[in-house]
């Protein structure tokens, strides 16, 4: 408000353009001169001017206060006259439907719910299983909420423990699974007892998955049974394990037999005696009485048996053996076998934990009551698995390498190695022969034939799949995106390691005393090779951490030795690019024994300028050698020389000397890649590169001996059969890429492997895509036991979105096929009964697990992990390990086959 009064009222600026036409025009004065005064104007009539002086005005305020003034009147508007608009008449209306219709829709629904629960059976499969499922959720959703129904509590599917036979003292791991979730459980003796433990839910939040870990103190022979807690409410199941719990191993009683004949002098074991003879010795102690594998009596039966090729292998049936050099006795350290390597710590059989002979399943210690009866010293020798037969590759006319225009080299660093030839020849052996011990799955497809990826045998009686354990993976960003747990190939291996192996790892002290530990490893694509326990999936020691992608699968030395080895997929960072190749790890302290680099360098010679490693590499134990290809086109053979002692395993250390091929037919320099893992079979690879030519290479003499064209870029792993006539099949196909993208056409073959011919071939159309999925990305399964008729292929984007398919070996026809609406490039794997069937079991890209009936091809169960299987599954037994890659679900998932 202004502090000086207005003499005149205040006037609003848009008073001025108010009333301009109705009053007169006001006449315009000349402005006033500089100096002179105003002109007088003339004087008002005396008797007309008031002359008093005008009254105050009120000072108009700054802000507008309410109580000074009065609310503007707002008189109400008249009622206005009724219209005939504001009436109507009721029949005129529309019917009101709705209603109706609504209840006709309900009724209808209740109907259809009612039919489906009540008439389709509860194991529906397909449209009609989906409605049952869904018409249940309803209604006993409906009946629980009103107190009408009681839910059927929680059934134990399975109940057991890895060991029936353990020591007192030591950690034993007893496993539970429920088809629902459980609040707790619990193991009862016969006697009614608990065997108090730690118990724990493996899957939480889901809990139908229990473990329980206990420390039993007490030698005893009992029979467990399994309970399980539902609402505060204890039931004991009919599941039970039949335990028994022994005393630590004591001092190995002396192999010498005591006679019970009249006195005679003491009848000891003969040199030749074998392992098996000798295990025919029953030992007396207290009861319990069990048999104690004694100490082989000779090196030669715990080392392998050492084979080369012959000079002229055409003449010789089969490897023969040599005698063990004496370098080879030397450097494991075996020279005689201590007393410690005769029983494991955890009371597992020696068989089976130490490396001692090539059984096929694992043993345990045999109760026994039969008197001690003497060894013979004449013992005859036990059998022993046969080497697999020496063939020789001769390429067929249209096969042979100049027919391609093929030229090659092999080096030394980057000396040219004329006329090479191999001092200790390379021969890889296929199946139990692989490795040294039956201990899991030490490589991608199993061993050099690349047939599966499991170990074992499992029953299956319920035909189904359900998670037994999960562990959360990591992601790294790289230059050209974000990657999520396993990508392609992705395949763990899986390895009961020996008990002095085992002790010299950097386990976690906790793993450390797990009874026959099983180890799963596998490299994942947050640049880390991780360790998992297979009974819990828990880590059994920190993971490595290379920092770059990884997509290759883990391969552990046939040996048994702790050393691994995995390709680099990428070395491109956001602002950061590192060095990329293959890289070895000593277990014993995690680090690298040996990096072979990926690209060109002055010491390294190659076509094509990809450094990565996306296939997986063979340890060959009889001649310490490996074998692996890489996407800069080159085939490398590394002969290892390895030093460990068995006996003092404190280190490891190798001293490499790497050979590697460089050849090219008539193809471009970058399509030389070699995206696949080479099968082996003796002395020979078997391989294929990204232009799509499939070479047989010899690699005592480093030369490709037949080569046969697969039509278009190959990245699934070839799978060699051994068959009966000694004729030896390669099973492979082709991808949809550059030569084949317009078209759109791939092929699945089997090739004779002696020769390069073409014995039959499939055809079938799939979408191209840039990223080299579409076609056969997945390796071949050979089927075995009561499939040994089919050889199994997966294919990606076909019509149906992929298909898994089953041909004859014979004629190649179609014996069945599943389709898979999201595609798959996981592959397959296949897991045999005791009795010799077959269940395959296949992941697709959006994470659905598909087991399927090997000999018909029948869909027996489904389970969906939520995350994209792009990684293989490996089975030990009756537990599948597989990786997703997903970025809202990167896991290693641990599965029941149940």
């Amino acid at each position: 408000m202004s502090n000086y009064p207005s003499k005149q009222p205040r006037k609003r600026r848009a008073d001025r353009h108010n009333g301009r036409a109705d009053s007169p025009a006001t006449p315009q004065q000349a402005p006033l001169r500089a100096g002179f005064p105003a002109e007088e104007t003339a004087p008002l009539p005396l008797g007309g001017y008031d002359a008093s002086r005008q009254p105050q005005q009120r000072p108009v305020p700054n802000v507008y206060e309410e109580s000074s003034y009065h609310p503007p009147r707002r008189d109400p508007l008249p009622p206005s006259p009724a219209t005939y608009d504001d009436y109507y008449d009721d029949e005129y209306l529309p019917p009101r439907r709705w209603p109706l219709v609504l209840l006709s829709i309900l009724v209808l629904a209740a109907l259809l719910l009612t039919v489906s629960y009540f008439f389709i059976p509860k194991d529906a499969k397909g449209i009609m299983g989906t409605a049952k499922k869904a018409s249940s959720t309803v209604i006993d959703g409906g009946l629980s909420l009103l107190g009408l129904k009681k839910s059927e509590p929680p059934r134990l599917i399975k109940f057991d423990t890895p060991e029936s036979l353990v020591q007192t003292g030591v950690k034993t791991v007893f496993t539970f699974t429920a088809d629902k979730a459980i609040d707790g459980i619990r193991i009862l003796d016969e006697v009614g007892s608990e065997i108090k433990g730690v118990a724990e839910a493996v899957d939480a939040p889901n809990n139908t998955t229990w473990t329980l870990t206990a420390i039993l103190d007490k030698p005893a022979t009992t029979t467990l049974s399994a309970g399980i807690l539902v609402d505060n409410t204890w039931y004991q199941t009919d599941k039970t394990v039949l335990l028994t719990v022994a005393e630590p191993t004591a001092t190995p009683v002396p192999l010498t037999p005591t006679p019970t004949l009249a006195p005679t002098p003491t009848l000891a074991p003969a040199p030749e005696a074998t392992e098996q003879a000798l295990a025919q010795v029953p030992l007396v102690t207290a009861a319990p009485e069990f048999l104690i594998t004694p100490t082989p009596s000779l090196l030669e039966n715990l080392l392998p048996v050492f084979t080369s090729v012959p000079g002229t292998a055409q003449d010789a049936p089969e490897f023969p053996p040599e005698e063990i050099p004496a370098d080879m006795l030397a450097d494991p350290g075996l020279d005689e076998i201590p007393d410690d390597m005769l029983a494991e710590d955890s009371g597992s059989d020696w068989l089976s934990d130490v490396m001692a002979a090539n059984q096929a399943a694992e043993q345990e210690p045999v109760v026994t009551t039969e008197p001690v009866t003497p060894v013979p010293a004449t013992a005859t020798p036990a059998p022993t698995a046969s080497p697999m037969p020496a063939l020789t590759l001769a390429a067929a006319g249209s096969q042979s390498p100049e027919e391609f225009r093929q030229t090659e080299s092999a080096y030394l660093g980057s000396r040219k190695q004329d006329n090479y030839q191999r001092t200790t020849p390379i021969n890889f052996q296929g199946g139990d022969l692989y490795t040294y011990y039956p201990g899991g799955v030490f490589a991608f497809r199993g061993d050099g034939m690349r047939q599966n990826a499991a170990f074992g045998t499992a029953d299956m009686p319920l035909e189904q799949l359900s998670i037994h354990w999960q562990t959360d993976l990591g992601s790294l960003r790289t230059d050209s995106g974000t990657l999520y747990g396993l990508g392609w190939t992705g395949q763990p291996a899986i390895v009961k390691w020996s008990a002095e192996v085992r002790g010299a790892m950097n386990l976690s002290e906790e793993k450390k005393s797990v009874v026959a530990l099983k180890e799963v490893i596998f490299a994942a694509q947050d640049g880390k090779v991780y360790f998992l326990d297979l009974a819990d999936g828990v880590q059994t020691r920190e993971p490595i951490n290379i920092g770059y992608p990884l997509k290759s699968s883990v391969s552990v030395d046939a040996f048994g030795r702790p050393l691994i080895a995995f390709g680099q997929a990428i070395s491109k960072l956001p602002g950061k690019t590192g060095d990329i190749g293959f890289h070895f790890y000593n277990l014993i302290d995690q680090k690298e024994a040996l990096f072979i680099n990926g690209r060109k360098t002055k010491n390294q010679l190659q076509y094509a300028t990809n450094g990565a490693f996306d296939g997986s590499g063979l340890f060959e134990r009889n001649a310490d050698s490996f074998v692996v290809g890489g996407e800069n086109g080159l085939l490398y053979t590394v002969k290892l020389n390895t030093v460990f002692d068995f006996r003092n395993p404190t280190s490891l250390t190798i001293d490499p000397e790497i050979i590697y091929l460089r050849g090219k037919a008539r193809q471009d320099d970058n399509t030389v890649s070699i995206e696949s893992s080479p099968a082996m079979y003796g002395n020979y690879a078997f391989y294929a590169d990204k232009q799509g030519l499939v070479r047989a290479v010899d690699t005592t003499t480093m030369k490709t001996i037949w080569m046969s064209d697969n039509g278009d870029n190959t990245d699934a792993t070839p799978a060699l059969e051994l068959h009966a006539d000694n004729s030896l099949s390669l099973y492979t196909g082709s991808t949809i890429h550059a030569r084949n993208r317009r078209a759109g056409e791939g092929v699945l073959r089997r090739l004779n492997a002696l020769n390069g011919e073409e014995i039959w071939s499939v055809p079938f159309t799939a979408k191209y895509d840039s990223t080299e999925r579409s076609g056969l990305k997945a390796s071949p399964l050979v089927g075995q036991q009561n499939i040994s008729n089919l050889v199994i292929f997966t294919l990606n984007m076909t019509e149906e979105g992929g298909a898994i398919i089953a041909l004859d070996k014979e004629t190649g026809a179609q014996v069945w096929k599943v389709p898979l609406a999201d595609g798959a490039i996981s592959s397959p794997v296949a897991v045999y009964s005791q009795d010799g069937r077959a269940r395959v079991v296949q992941a697709d890209l959006k994470g659905k697990l598909y087991l399927i009936d090997g000999l018909s091809g029948q869909m027996l169960s489904t389970l969906d992990l939520g995350g994209a299987g792009e990684g293989s599954p490996a089975v030990y037994n009756d537990i599948l390990v597989i990786g997703t890659s997903s970025r809202d679900n990167n896991r290693m998932y641990g599965i029941r086959l149940e």
